[in-house]
């Protein structure tokens, strides 16, 4: 009987352990999906075949409160273009030319070895107060030529913010020019923190809730630990909204759908119940 006892009483602490060895593997799991849509290189245009260049753009951050894109951006010469292995040595003069962006235009001249140039490209069409539902776009056009005439090309463009996922999703490619239209979107890993936060934020304000509700109902006059937990909380929500991924501007979804309300919440609550307290202890 004792023994069968303490199987029974042990039961519970192999079930816990079991059930986060089963969370950790899920975590591991979500993650090696998420991981597998990161980093993609989305390309656009001709092989690299005979002679041409190819553009590398790299995005390293998305800054959606600025409506801008920030890439570093390679140019590759092939074939009789490149003048060493390495091709970072143009044969011939070639000029870049990029309308959409902040750096309109690149010269390289033959014999110079290119350098990575920043580029910053605008979104469009998103507006950020969305958060964490935000969706914008990436206009990108590129034309190149070489000693005045237009040569084949390709693009290629690699997202590097681990905030954000890029995809090309409309593209057109001709003789020296090409174009690319990119949607950007928030990662699963910040929608689901944002998910998260906000339920979380519910949760505390109504705990609060329950717990003054509690405290007048039996009137326990003021209780000042009850009290300053209420209070840490209200100001603890403005810290944890804060910390949402991307640094949201006040005023977005996420602050009409919870903060607000969970603010206003657990001020109710401080103020009801310091106010039934007063009427009881006075």
């Amino acid at each position: 009987m004792a023994e069968t006892a303490s199987k029974r009483r042990g039961l519970p602490y192999v079930l816990a352990a079991v059930g986060v060895l089963c969370a950790i593997a899920i975590g591991a799991l979500a993650y090696a999906n998420e991981r597998g849509t990161r980093e993609v290189t989305s390309e656009v245009g001709a092989e690299q075949v005979g002679d041409g260049v190819h553009l590398e753009f790299g995005a390293q951050r998305i800054e959606a409160q600025r409506r801008e894109v920030v890439t570093q951006l390679r140019v590759v010469p092939w074939g009789a273009l490149a003048t060493d292995q390495d091709q970072t040595i143009p044969a011939k003069n070639i000029v870049v030319e990029l309308p959409l962006a902040t750096t309109t235009r690149m010269e390289l001249p033959a014999g110079d070895r290119i350098a990575v140039k920043e580029v910053r490209l605008p979104l469009s069409d998103g507006v950020i107060s969305d958060y964490p539902f935000d969706r914008y776009t990436v206009q990108l056009l590129a034309e190149v030529t070489v000693d005045g005439a237009d040569i084949p090309m390709s693009v290629s463009y690699t997202d590097y913010d681990p905030f954000y996922l890029s995809r090309v999703t409309e593209e057109q490619v001709d003789a020296g020019v090409a174009y690319a239209e990119i949607k950007v979107k928030r990662s699963r890993g910040t929608f689901i923190l944002a998910w998260f936060q906000l339920l979380v934020m519910w949760l505390l304000s109504l705990s609060v809730l329950a717990g003054a509700l509690y405290i007048v109902r039996h009137r326990l006059g003021l209780p000042w630990p009850a009290l300053g937990w209420m209070a840490a909380t209200l100001f603890a929500l403005v810290g944890f909204r804060n910390a949402a991924p991307g640094t949201p501007p006040v005023g977005s979804l996420i602050d009409y759908c919870a903060f607000f309300w969970a603010e206003a919440i657990v001020a109710f609550s401080i103020a009801l119940v310091t106010w039934k307290g007063v009427r009881v202890t006075g």
